[in-house]
């Protein structure tokens, strides 16, 4: 009952058992560096830290950090990072992602979760995240989603 009320109260609450957690996320650019490879046209390696807000089907908002690496080939290439999701309860997902970039084309990822804390602590899972064309200068809109298992 007590459960329920706070259910109700507060939005989705992280039980024990499996979660698809989706969401709308918009990320800006905090700090790029990013080097040319010497002879080899178009070649980069490029290290990004980066903030944004994810919107949660469920209502619920997390502030989100994260960093990656790119090493690409006129636009194209593989990248990796890790994002930590942080919610207004103080309750947090950690994630590495990967993924391969074409130029051109929409950005898609994978990812694993690697931690969490307070409602998701030892959470494990996988999700995905999908570039979403927009208009927005200087910040990329995303689709993600989520599949926790929590203990």
């Amino acid at each position: 009952m007590v459960l329920t009320v706070l259910a109700c109260a507060f939005g989705q609450v992280a039980t024990a058992g499996e979660q698809v957690l989706e969401f709308k996320l918009v990320v800006k650019a905090i700090d790029v560096k990013s080097l040319e490879a010497p002879n080899i046209e178009g070649q980069s390696v490029t290290l990004t830290k980066m903030h944004g807000v994810a919107f949660f089907k469920d209502g619920r908002v997390a502030s989100k950090e994260f960093i990656f690496n790119t090493d690409y080939n006129k636009g194209s290439g593989p990248f990796f990072g890790y994002s930590t999701y942080q919610f207004e309860d103080g309750s947090s997902i950690t994630a590495r992602f990967a993924g391969t970039a074409r130029a051109g084309q929409p950005t898609h990822g994978e990812y694993t979760v690697v931690s969490g804390t307070g409602a998701y602590a030892g959470a494990k899972g996988t999700g995905t995240f999908d570039g979403v064309p927009s208009k927005l200068t200087g910040a990329n809109l995303l689709n993600g989603k989520f599949t926790i298992t929590t203990p």
